[in-house]
């Protein structure tokens, strides 16, 4: 069952606008993909960093926008067992960015990079 109807206009139309930037001019390594029957879940595929012990890894991120996306930071998760220091066993990502330093201007390009 769609839960879009759970996402006000303002926000589906702030996430449309992100991820049609991030569909036209993708962060180096990084693909993106929506759950086409929950807006507010978005998938990430994300290649380990050369010279890093993630080099030829690529990692699942799934972020959960709430319904005051982006005033409010999505949570992350990797779905990927991965062992970092900003990964909870659970897969939560701890970054600031993500916690008490979000700023609604950062966006989703910014969560995808940093975390």
């Amino acid at each position: 069952m769609a839960t879009n109807e759970n996402l006000p206009p303002n926000v589906i139309k702030q996430l449309a606008k992100e991820l049609k930037n991030l569909d036209e001019t993708p962060p180096v390594g990084i693909k993106v993909g929506v759950n086409d029957d929950d807006f507010s879940i978005i998938y990430a595929d994300i290649e380990g960093p050369a010279g890093t012990p993630y080099e030829n890894g690529v990692f699942r991120m799934k972020l959960i926008l709430s319904h005051d996306f982006p005033h409010s930071p999505p949570k992350g998760y990797f779905l990927t067992k991965i062992f970092h220091p900003n990964i909870a066993t659970n897969g939560e990502i701890c970054v600031n960015t993500l916690k008490k330093d979000w700023n609604p201007s950062l966006g989703l390009r910014h969560v995808l990079i940093v975390s």
